[in-house]
């Protein structure tokens, strides 16, 4: 996971250029109708108080962005109309088994903290659970530590009543967090080192760290071990039926970062070697789509200072439905904006941030028309970045109402309706992936994963309920009483 930035040299002619580079650090547009992200909040502190690794922005919809920052825990921040985020509370390392904030994952007031430093390898994965009703008031519930390899872990994801935790050399780990108050070990499943590559190299450069899931499988990128594909119908005895790794990095510098996924299609970070698209339609037999390089990116190297000096490294990755593109932070390239809708040529929009500076990003996030991005202090390796903190910038991509929802399903339920407190989804054919919540402008105002959740935060009014599952996007209106 490390990375930077490229201008395309085909739309621009020299004047163009000369005159972009000195009212901006972006680079523009291959993609027609783009427009520039637009920066809103911008915050960045001392590396000695935490360094920003992962954010994420308020799933409520409610106007704060919660931050990971290693061994300063985890920090809120109020995104007040000045532009310049306010420190609203802190979860100390102290409250979270005293391992290092990694990441977080956030399912309605759950904000879930990924533990264990990745680069020190003396720290034990874990994962905590904070109660963010009250943001200024967080509450922790309780912290899980696996008694396995040391090491830390990469990401987290939940569905239902578990949570799927990509802890690096330990592989996935699978926690039943029915009770807040008690995780529970249900399974886990450590990968084997002996994919793709005939040198195996050292065993730390095998980590899982980045989870997506899809109907009964779980695909964790494993580093310098591809891609991993892990049925996961039986949470107790989880087993991997499959694995891939793009063939030019075989034998090369391999690492498999990050992944989303929406519906068939998956999407995954290669840091220095870029972004492909998969189809994993039949998750035995996966094939690639298409494949994004900026030309300035490093080729296929064992070269450890030819990677290192890749002009980028792509990370963290998100899927924006309404514009058919994806983010990922890019490291020195700060975020990279990529157009999708054609699978098999994906198209560079823009990469917001320049090479020449000392900003390097990590993690990201993507909700409603916002993008967050947290920038890594790391002065000894790329993202060779001296400032930490975040930035949130606004996409330019914006729906009509509610046009883009896709069509009504007839096997869609939601009840009570009219609601003043509660609402509960039941998709009687298919598996529910996550539920949005949308008011009648198009902007979305809460996302959940679990079946039952409460509304008593929206104000009265009409409503769409936006409900995802592994094949196809459905819909129903609510009333809010």
């Amino acid at each position: 996971m490390h990375w930077v930035k490229f201008y395309d040299m085909n739309y621009l002619n020299l004047l163009g250029l000369l005159i972009l580079l000195a009212i901006s650090p972006n680079s523009y547009a291959q993609c027609p109708g783009w427009t520039s992200l637009l920066p809103t909040d911008s915050l960045f502190t001392n590396p000695a108080f935490g360094i920003a690794t992962s954010p994420e922005l308020d799933k409520l919809n409610r106007p704060y962005t919660y931050l990971a920052t290693v061994s300063g825990g985890v920090k809120i921040y109020d995104q007040n109309t000045s532009g310049t985020p306010a420190l609203m509370a802190s979860v100390p390392k102290s409250s979270l088994g005293n391992l290092d904030a990694i990441n977080l994952f956030q399912d309605s007031i759950w904000l879930y903290v990924v533990l264990g430093n990745i680069w020190n390898t003396s720290e034990m994965a874990g994962l905590a659970i904070i109660n963010v009703s009250n943001p200024s008031a967080p509450v922790v519930t309780d912290v899980y530590t696996h008694p396995g390899l040391t090491g830390g872990a990469g990401a987290v994801i939940t569905r239902g009543v578990y949570a799927y935790l990509a802890a690096n050399q330990n592989g996935l780990i699978i926690l039943n967090i029915s009770d807040k108050n008690n995780i529970q070990l249900s399974g886990a499943l450590p990968l084997a080192n002996n994919f793709p590559h005939a040198n195996v190299g050292l065993t730390s450069m095998y980590n899982a760290r980045g989870i997506a899931l899809k109907d009964n499988y779980a695909y964790v990128c494993y580093d310098r071990g591809g891609l991993r594909i892990i049925d996961i119908s039986n949470v107790n005895t989880p087993v991997q039926m499959n694995q891939y790794c793009y063939a030019p990095l075989i034998n090369k510098a391999t690492a498999y970062n990050n992944i989303t996924i929406h519906h068939q299609h998956a999407y995954v970070t290669l840091d220095y070697y870029g972004m492909e698209i998969l189809d994993i339609t039949d998750p035995g037999n996966i094939t690639q789509l298409g494949w994004w390089h900026p030309s300035a990116w490093a080729d296929t190297t064992n070269d450890l200072n030819v990677w290192a000096a890749s002009n980028g490294h792509a990370n963290e990755i998100a899927y924006d439905s309404v514009c058919q593109k994806v983010y990922t932070s890019a490291g020195k390239s700060d975020l990279v904006a990529i157009d999708v809708s054609n699978p098999s040529s994906p198209v560079t929009c823009e990469t917001y941030g320049a090479t020449t500076d000392d900003y390097g990003t990590w993690g990201l996030d993507f909700l409603n028309q916002q993008i967050a991005a947290a920038y890594i202090w790391s002065i000894a390796a790329p993202p060779y970045s001296n400032y930490t903190g975040y930035k949130i910038v606004q996409k330019n991509c914006v729906a009509t109402g509610i046009s883009f929802i896709e069509a009504k399903h007839a096997h869609l339920e939601i009840f009570p309706n009219p609601s003043s407190n509660e609402l509960s989804v039941m998709m009687k054919d298919d598996v529910v992936k996550e539920i949005k919540i949308f008011d009648m402008t198009g902007k979305m105002m809460a996302r959940h994963t679990a079946l039952h959740f409460s509304i008593q935060q929206l104000p009265a009014g009409f409503y769409v309920v936006v409900v995802d599952t592994d094949d196809a996007t459905y819909r129903r209106k609510f009333i809010k009483e």
